[in-house]
């Protein structure tokens, strides 16, 4: 379960991509009438049905005589797997005063009983059928809506059974038991205390100054503690039955599934649901104040320095069509432009802003706007403001060029285009990437019109042929009315004596700037096109199990190349050049991230990477340079498609050939980090990241962090002295994957890496750098210290495992994990109540081969340290001296073997799996031991692992617990 934070800054869908809804209404809508019914009767059920936009037909829209309404739209990608997601148009907005984060604690009431599903159960079952159901992905709740999710890995007919029985258990079958409800109480206490922290807290006293008068700041979503350890079970049922209601209910189904068929399950375990009490209407939201002038200020030192500057207005319902559509679109193009500005400046390292930029204002529907977010040094917040405010001013005065407007189309065009292209092959849920669950459940909730990529591609160029600057520079004059009276917010660690005459005459000081027209600039053409002669094929070598080939070049340049059609359209590209991490010449992270940031930063030889953006503008063309801890070359990454491989392939290229050092990007990163450095430690997380690797690493100061000097003192020349000659001469293996033919590829790569100088046909060992020493345990707990809220604290346990690294240990250890954190839940959260969702992560880099480990990370309170660390110790000793059950095995090995067809047909883990397949070759290893080590656990095996690692006492115990000292 997870909390979602109020957001502040909201940005109404890019151009004409409208998200959400389409397809023929399965059946007419005929709902029982009540007072809240009322409302929903002379509404339509679905947003395409009172709009000019017409609806993806993939998507069939229902309505079921009781109310409920749903989405049902059929994608094998991946094949065999679904997503079932169900809304309640109910959150925080609803409740009382008595009952504040009841929406929130319903939520988790899910899983603690139901009318045919025990306590403690529901998860269980769940993983039997081979579900992934975590305790941070199973749902969450905000301001108006809460939403339960369930991702399928396989819809066989008895999955996609109990998916449905356990929604509709969840739907109106919920026990609500009152000692379970005693028992979370502890447990969203611990949820709310882990999200407490100092960025919270500006962020909501910021939310409490942009929405003056509303009230929102009364409704978060995660509540009061008073309410939170009070609230009876009257309560819980009063609003379970108030809101968790038929018509109140909205359903989507996205999978390799008929829609014929999903509709089936929907009408069979939803169709007799009946509600015991009236549904209550919604509460009226408040409109906030929005008169300008207004000054808001928040400081403490261990925050980051950010100006907010905007005009408010009141919120106006605009229905989702055409014309309003086409309004978006122009203010995004607008503010588009405005932020390539900012980046602009930023990468010219003449700014006094560390970073800035504008956006549309709309928190729940309370406040409508434009606002201007500037983060600086905090000396300099007052120069920073200014800097960015004329910006803005220079816009609204003198709107913008015709190549700034050219450039944006073009992106936006690009972006478009590629949406049509991979509309058949996008997901039916992901983590990161677009995915067609969310974005159906994120439409109806917008009361948007889910439109296809082809209409949104028609709509574009239809409005692209209409507009001009002027109509670009009236709407953004338009949105921007009111800013010369500006509301102005200040979140600091920087002390005002009287910080609203001091922010109220920087702003006034600023606006006696006059803002002049901004000058034209265009930079030359790409110069890296010619490498040399085209390099030969030396060899080739096909990979039947992987389908992939491992391709040599004679300048020994790799290519290992898988052809697939799980992403239409898309190439991904992962070069890995030179020794890497292993081969810094100063052993202290700070070098590294300096290099890294100057490596990424500073474009190519002959031009930066602003002109890069500028030349590549409309194009799918793009590649980041990495620097990563534990990684044996330095990462270039990209994606394309087929039409645009030359022009990727050369980018690319001239990253590793031709690499930019620019002074201004080492300026940058340098006050970056002063800006950042003293709120490092203003979280228990922070001063973990900080010690604990170089800790546990037996004092190896690669990991972890030192003092601010680390990070100031190195410069260009060394980070030059370092990196050119790997770049330019170093090892390369480069892997692709993607939707393209072999000899296209071959062809491009042969005139691109493989046309260049002659490489390093292996890497060094660096035998003395990878080799690890995991810490002797010590006597006490390490004690380190935060300087954030007091009521906060962290937990972590790391047990050393040197076998890590081995395939088939390392797949054991991800059976093992799963089962020790449902171990540590039970104990720690269920029958301790100490924390909301302990954690577990295992490190096994096959790069250093002596060295992994198990972690157990738990956020609580101080007082409850002792005996959380006591409590884990224990689990891990049981499961030591007594082993694990078979169903615990069953039910942490089943998820991973469901998962595995679904991760085959995955651009991203084949370029895992094939990126070293001509060197060290552990992803491959991994790959073919995957699937034959899952099905061969035992609950002996993981017994004798669990002996080696939690038997011999050698934790080593780590708490990061609040700086309690006079002199904080």
């Amino acid at each position: 379960m997870r909390y979602i934070k109020p957001a502040l800054l909201v940005s109404v869908p890019v151009l004409l991509a409208g998200c959400a809804a389409a397809g023929d209404l399965r059946v007419p809508a005929v709902a029982p009438t009540t007072p809240a019914t009322q409302a929903l009767e002379q509404a339509p059920a679905f947003a395409h049905m009172a709009s000019d936009l017409p609806p993806d037909a993939r998507v069939t829209y229902g309505q079921l005589k009781n109310g409920v309404r749903y989405a049902v739209m059929h994608n094998d990608t991946p094949s065999g797997a679904g997503a079932l997601r169900m809304r309640f148009g109910t959150g925080s907005l609803e409740e009382t005063e008595e009952q504040q984060g009841i929406a929130h604690f319903l939520e988790h009431m899910a899983f603690n009983g139901s009318r045919n599903v025990p306590e403690g159960e529901m998860i269980k079952r769940l993983e039997r059928f081979g579900l992934s159901f975590g305790a941070d992905t199973n749902a969450s709740t905000g301001f108006d809506q809460t939403t339960y999710k369930l991702n399928l890995s396989n819809v066989r007919d008895e999955v996609l059974n109990e998916a449905f029985f356990l929604m509709r258990e969840t739907a109106d079958g919920l026990l609500l038991d009152a000692d379970a409800i005693e028992r979370e109480r502890g447990v969203i206490a611990s949820e709310k205390r882990a999200r407490d922290s100092l960025v919270f807290r500006s962020t909501i006293d910021q939310l409490g100054f942009l929405t003056k008068g509303s009230g929102l700041v009364d409704r978060l979503p995660i509540g009061k503690n008073e309410t939170i350890a009070t609230m009876p079970r009257e309560e819980f049922v009063r609003f379970y039955q108030s809101y968790y209601h038929p018509e109140n209910t909205f359903i989507v189904f996205v999978g390799d599934v008929e829609t014929s068929v999903a509709i089936d399950k929907i009408e069979s375990y939803f169709g007799d649901w009946q509600p015991e009490m009236d549904l209550v209407p919604p509460r009226p939201v408040t409109p906030a104040q929005t008169d300008g002038g207004r000054i808001g200020y928040y400081q403490h030192p261990e925050l980051l320095t950010f100006t907010t500057l905007g005009t408010l207005y009141p919120y106006v319902d605009r229905p989702d069509n055409f014309t309003n559509r086409r309004e978006s679109m122009l203010r995004t193009l607008g503010q588009r432009m405005l932020n390539r500005r900012f980046s602009r400046m930023i990468d010219a390292g003449d700014t006094p802003f560390l970073s800035a930029s504008v956006s549309r204002y709309a928190a729940q529907e309370t406040v409508d706007g434009m606002i201007l977010r500037v983060r600086s040094d905090p000396d300099k917040w007052a120069a920073a403001t200014a800097a960015a405010d004329l910006e803005v001013r220079r816009a609204i005065e003198h709107g913008f060029s015709r190549a700034e407007l050219d450039e944006q189309i073009a992106v936006a065009r690009q972006a478009t285009e590629t949406a049509v292209e991979r509309a058949d092959t996008r997901k039916s849920f992901a983590n990161q990437e677009y995915n067609y669950a969310s974005a159906l459940s994120s439409a109806f909730a917008g009361e948007r019109v889910f439109t296809s990529p082809e209409t949104n591609l028609a709509n574009f160029e239809t409005v692209m042929e209409s507009i001009s600057l002027a109509d670009v520079k009236q709407t953004f004059r338009e949105r921007w009315q009111g800013y010369d009276d500006p509301v102005v917010y200040l979140s600091t660690s920087e002390e005002l004596a009287d910080p609203e005459s001091q922010i109220a005459s920087a702003l006034e000081a600023s606006r006696k700037v006059a803002a002049a027209p901004l000058e034209n600039r265009s930079p030359a053409a790409f110069v890296h096109t010619e490498f040399g002669k085209p390099g030969e094929v030396v060899s080739d070598t096909y990979l039947e199990d992987a389908d992939a080939h491992l391709i040599r070049f004679a300048n020994n340049v790799r290519l290992n190349f898988k052809q697939t059609d799980f992403d239409t359209g898309t190439i991904n590209i992962h070069a890995q050049v030179g020794d890497g991490f292993f081969s810094l010449p100063r052993n202290d992270e700070g070098f590294r991230r300096f290099a890294g940031n100057v490596l990424s930063g500073s474009g190519v030889d002959g031009h930066t990477n602003d002109d890069l953006r500028t030349l590549f503008a409309g194009k799918r063309v793009g590649a980041r340079l990495l620097l990563r801890i534990d990684s044996d070359a330095f990462d270039i990454i990209g994606a394309t498609d087929k039409e645009h491989l030359a022009d990727q392939l050369n980018l690319m290229t001239a990253r590793a050939a031709a690499p930019g050092f620019r002074e201004e990007t080492a300026s940058r990163f340098r006050d970056t980090i002063s800006a950042w450095y003293p709120t490092h430690d203003s979280t228990p997380n922070e001063v973990a990241k900080k010690e604990i690797p170089r800790l546990i690493r037996s004092g190896d100061s690669r990991y972890g962090y030192g003092d601010l000097q680390d990070f100031q003192s190195p410069t260009l020349d060394q980070v030059r002295a370092w990196t050119e000659p790997q770049l330019k001469t170093g090892f390369i293996e480069i892997t692709v994957v993607g939707d393209v033919d072999k000899d296209t590829l071959i062809a491009e790569v042969a005139r691109t890496f493989g046309a260049l100088p002659v490489r390093s046909e292996r890497q060094p060992d660096y035998e003395d750098e990878r080799a690890l020493a995991f810490a002797a345990a010590p006597d006490e707990p390490v004690r380190l210290t935060h300087t954030g809220n007091d009521d906060q604290a962290l937990v972590r346990v790391y047990w050393p495992v040197p076998g890590a690294t081995a395939a088939s240990t390392y797949y054991q250890l991800l059976v093992l994990r799963s089962i020790l954190r449902n171990r540590l839940t039970d104990v720690l959260r269920e029958e301790l109540g100490s924390t909301y969702s302990p954690a577990v992560g295992i490190e096994a880099n096959p790069q250093i081969p002596g060295f992994g480990y198990v972690l157990a990370h738990v956020t609580t309170s101080p007082e409850q340290t002792d005996i959380v660390l006591k409590a884990t110790r224990e689990v891990g000793r049981k499961l030591a001296a007594e082993g694990v059950t078979s169903d615990e095995v069953s039910r942490a090995v089943q998820p991973l073997i469901e998962d595995l067809s679904s991760s085959l047909e995955s651009n991203s883990y084949w370029l895992g799996a094939l990126n070293d397949a001509q060197s060290d070759r552990f992803g491959l290893e991994r790959f073919r031991q995957r699937e034959t080590t899952y099905r061969a656990v035992t609950t002996e095996s993981l017994q004798s692992l669990a002996a080696q690692i939690f038997g011999q006492g050698r934790s080593y115990p780590v708490f990061v617990l609040p700086d309690v000292s006079d002199d904080r």
